[in-house]
């Protein structure tokens, strides 16, 4: 991994009321601008910072779809009994290097003598069909609320591929290892002090779903890159994953939303409707229908070289040894098929699957009624509560 940081851009910005030294806090990011969290709890910066990422990718003999119908015929293709796709569209390692864009969110408590306090940053990253507003989805059901009130910082971007960050080659470049190399990156410009308002003493790790794979990635290849994880939305296995591809119904992002996604290629897609949405990540009634009619409209997209190369970043972290929290909606469909305690506990399965290492005070949690997108759940609370009280009994 290499770091390509780009001299700072301090912008001007009114705001309403006293906050926070922007000099310090805009470090690190071009075009800034300054916002409030969902519930107002946090003084947020966001910008775009530079990451130079070299991977070890895989070369995928698959070429983009011409159309929907070619789209289609891929995941019948690989979510078939029997499917071989997978080893007969592997070329090889590749290695690829670029330098890309990444929007990012930095938030901190909104008065200065809290954010004086505040050693610890939380990174958030998010799953796919998502982007980086899951994190600060309403008051109520905004983590970064809950966190920032707890004392921490937080840090939440569009990973490749998503949101205001770049959109390369779908296929070849947008691949899971690509998405472990910008998270290391990130983490990097984080502990050298480079970003923020200052150094921090510890970062914690914190996913959602394809997020937490990413999590594993990481913390697999870099064990020291972070102090704690907490991975929610994610089990000790993939099984699912072709139930949930098939329920996603996954759809050419341009052609689906072409307001939105007219400029990118085939291989970038959406989940395709309403029922593709609330099927594998929402448990009704539990959850507010206006937050997951917004959480539709704003679908977000990801690429055919993320699903063909998920499983390998998914595995086991011998050498970390911070603690794990494993946090799973009861009835998590990618991950559980829409059971997480029978016919085992598949939060508390994720240590001895991945972390055998891992710290004396890791926990679990599973929130009761809840589907896998938790954070936009009634229950949303529950769970950062669990969250928070993790990190604090582990003096982070």
């Amino acid at each position: 991994m290499q770091l390509a940081y780009l001299p700072l851009l301090l912008v001007s910005c009114a705001v309403a009321t006293p906050i926070l030294n922007l000099p310090s806090i805009l470090a690190g990011f071009t075009n800034a601008k300054i916002s409030k969290s969902a519930g107002g709890e946090a003084t947020c910066v966001s910008g775009v910072i530079p990451i130079t990422a070299t991977a070890r990718n895989t070369k995928l003999l698959l070429p983009e779809p011409a159309d929907q119908n070619a789209a289609t015929q891929i995941f019948q293709d690989l979510t078939q009994i029997g499917s071989t796709l997978l080893v007969t569209t592997n070329g090889g390692p590749v290695t690829v290097t670029g330098t890309y864009k990444i929007n990012a969110r930095l938030c901190y408590p909104t008065n200065p003598t809290a954010q004086a306090k505040v050693h610890t940053l939380q990174l958030l990253t998010h799953g796919v069909g998502l982007d980086i507003t899951y994190w600060d989805i309403a008051p109520g059901n905004s983590y970064v609320d809950t966190a920032v009130a707890a004392g921490y910082a937080t840090l939440a971007y569009d990973r490749l591929g998503v949101g205001a960050s770049d959109h390369p080659d779908p296929i070849q470049v947008v691949q899971s290892y690509t998405d472990v190399e910008i998270e290391h990156g990130l983490i990097q410009i984080v502990r050298a002090g480079l970003f923020g308002a200052a150094a921090f003493k510890n970062v914690v790790g914190v996913g959602h779903s394809y997020g937490s794979v990413i999590q594993v990635g990481v913390t697999s290849k870099y064990p020291k890159d972070l102090d704690a994880v907490i991975l929610t939305g994610m089990s000790d296995t993939l099984i699912y994953l072709g139930s949930t591809i098939l329920a996603n119904n996954p759809a050419i992002a341009r052609l689906n939303k072409p307001t939105e996604f007219s400029s990118l290629s085939n291989g970038y897609l959406v989940h395709d409707t309403p029922i593709s949405v609330q099927l594998p990540f929402f448990r009704y009634p539990n959850f507010d229908i206006n937050i997951f009619n917004a959480q539709y409209a704003a679908k977000q997209s990801y690429t055919l070289g993320q699903i063909f190369s998920i499983g390998g970043v998914m595995t086991p972290a011998p050498s970390f040894t911070g603690p794990i929290d494993v946090v799973l909606g009861q009835n998590d469909f990618p991950f559980c098929m829409g059971d997480c305690v029978a016919p085992v506990n598949r939060a508390t399965a994720v240590k001895s699957a991945f972390y055998p290492a891992a710290g004396a005070g890791s926990q679990s949690y599973i929130v009761p009624n809840t589907g896998h997108n938790i954070n936009a759940h009634l229950t949303a609370g529950q769970a950062f509560t669990q969250m928070i009280k993790f990190l604090q009994a582990n003096n982070l």
